[in-house]
């Protein structure tokens, strides 16, 4: 049994499909056979007894005709065409009687007999007729009529005799064929059942090797999108697609686990070097550097881009170009972040790095949400520090757009302003009120705008908030030309006015030039 298990979660969902599906089909192929087949020999059947009924009725019917116009035939005033008629009807009954042949092999002894006495009767019959038929005067036709007469009755006997016997014998047969289909009818309830209990088997197959991982794949996703790193690993069943994406999950989730308490104690040890180092500016920058190099490195990228790579494949093989698209961008994101130790990148790298995000995110969100970028070309080669676009977007997402339901905007812009290089991120998000707490860092403490809004003032930048309830939210950052981190003159070719009193704007003020 085991054995059996290890086999069937080693092969791909593919071909589990195909096979669940074969059985199923199979089963009820079967099944529509078998009532074919039933339905099939009750129809034979049926038509057996017909065909005899029919047989034996047409003669009597036809016989019957025939002595009609044997009637008007032997009358003294003839009608023009009673002769006419007359050999019409007697073709008829032949042809008739042809069809009521005797045959050993499927009529009963007594049925047998009286088919070859109606046969016999009808040639004696036949001889009168021809003797009558000769006569041309009607006169001479009343000893031939009355002996035709005389030998239709032991005809029509016989013919009554045997239709009563193939009464009797149809209703025997028809209870036999009654019988037979009430069997039939158990029968093929026995084969619902047991085809509704082979499909439901499939189904719970289906479910606890497919569904169900599929199920613990993304509720274990959303614990550490929730920030619970230590809940237990996926159980790995198997070597199919999802064997080996719950595989890299849970290597994924053990170095985020490792990251994230090697970051703990990095916070302790630097609380205590604060408390014990003079140079207190100095030592922060230091830690500062080591914080932000671990939080970049900390997925491996090695078994991450290997499995984001096998998926784009197979979604490529599968025909998902849209599933591909946002699988490559997904990797690109992930290898900006951790393909070196790069403090500083230019300006071009992080918007591009902000378009795979945006695409990525109006995927998820359709039309509740649109964004917008709009870049200074020529500022695009200008030095800065990485990451300071990508976590204000999506906290203008989580925290101020996330909840409409529609009419949802992001706005970036970049510009060089008297103060330096400006970014403005823009949202018509839900907004706060000055004074409260600061919604866009949330109830808890957000590791990525406190990460940004530290490294600006070890640049020499800032990082400012604006917002009013119902109007919004806006990030400005500033990186000043003195900036030491940047190294770089900014030089020129940008723009170089920054927007009229961008510098001085109150909350309020950035509200309404956004979004009234």
């Amino acid at each position: 049994m085991n054995i059996v298990r290890q086999k069937w979660y080693s092969i791909s969902i593919r071909a589990k499909v195909v096979v669940l599906a074969g059985i199923v089909l199979i089963s009820l192929w079967a099944l529509v056979a078998l009532v074919m087949l039933r339905l099939h020999t009750f129809s034979s059947q049926s038509a057996i007894i017909m065909n005899e009924y029919m047989d034996i009725t047409g003669f009597m019917d036809a016989f019957s005709a025939e002595n009609v116009c044997l009637e008007v035939y032997v009358r003294e005033i003839q009608p023009p065409e009673a002769r006419e008629n007359y050999l019409v009807s007697i073709q008829e009954t032949d042809r008739l009687l042809r069809e009521l042949q005797p045959s050993w092999q499927t009529d009963q002894q007594s049925e047998y007999a009286l088919k070859r006495a109606i046969h016999n009767a009808m040639e004696h019959y036949r001889a009168s007729q021809h003797s009558l038929l000769a006569v041309k005067e009607t006169g001479g036709m009343i000893l031939p009529y009355l002996s035709l007469r005389s030998q239709a009755a032991y005809i029509d006997g016989y013919s009554r005799d045997l239709l009563h016997g193939r009464m009797v014998q149809g209703g025997s047969q028809w209870r036999d064929i009654t019988a037979s289909n009430a069997r039939s009818e158990q029968h093929f309830v026995l084969l619902m059942a047991a085809t509704t209990v082979l499909t439901l088997l499939v189904l719970l197959v289906f479910t606890r090797s497919i569904l169900k991982p599929l199920t613990d794949l993304g509720r274990a996703a959303g614990e550490i999108s929730k920030g619970r790193y230590d809940a237990p690993p996926l159980a790995v069943h198997g070597g199919d697609e999802i064997g080996r994406t719950a595989q890299s999950f849970n290597l994924m989730q053990t170095e985020i686990r490792r990251t994230i308490h090697a970051l703990e104690r990095e916070a302790e040890m630097e609380k205590s070097l604060r408390e014990k180092e003079s140079e207190a500016a100095q030592m922060q920058r230091r830690l500062q550097e080591r914080r932000f190099a671990q939080l970049q490195s900390q997925i491996n990228p090695h078994f991450l881009f290997n499995t984001l790579n096998t998926i784009a494949a197979l979604a490529q093989e599968e025909s998902a170009p849209l599933s591909e698209e946002l699988i490559l961008r997904l990797s690109r994101f992930f290898r900006y972040s951790l393909e070196s130790d790069e403090k500083l990148v230019s300006l071009g790298r992080e918007i591009q790095l902000l378009r795979d995000y945006m695409e990525l995110q109006e995927t998820r969100y359709g039309d509740r949400i649109t964004m917008e970028i709009q870049a200074d070309p020529a500022l695009n080669e200008l030095v800065v520090p990485k990451f300071i676009l990508q976590p204000l977007v999506e906290n203008a997402i989580l925290h101020g757009l996330r909840t409409r339901s529609g009419g949802g905007q992001i706005r970036v812009r970049t510009y060089k302003g008297r103060l330096g290089l400006t970014v403005m991120v823009t949202d018509n998000g839900c907004g706060f009120r000055p004074g409260s707490s600061d919604p866009a860092l949330g109830k808890k403490r957000s590791v990525g705008l406190d990460n940004i809004r530290e490294r600006m003032e070890l640049s020499g930048g800032r990082l400012d908030v604006f917002s009013r309830p119902g109007l919004g939210t806006a990030v400005r950052i500033i990186l000043g030309e003195g900036a030491g981190a940047l190294g770089q003159d900014f030089g020129s070719g940008g723009r170089t006015q920054e927007p009229p009193g961008a510098g001085q704007q109150t909350a309020e003020h950035t509200g309404r030039e956004r979004f009234d």
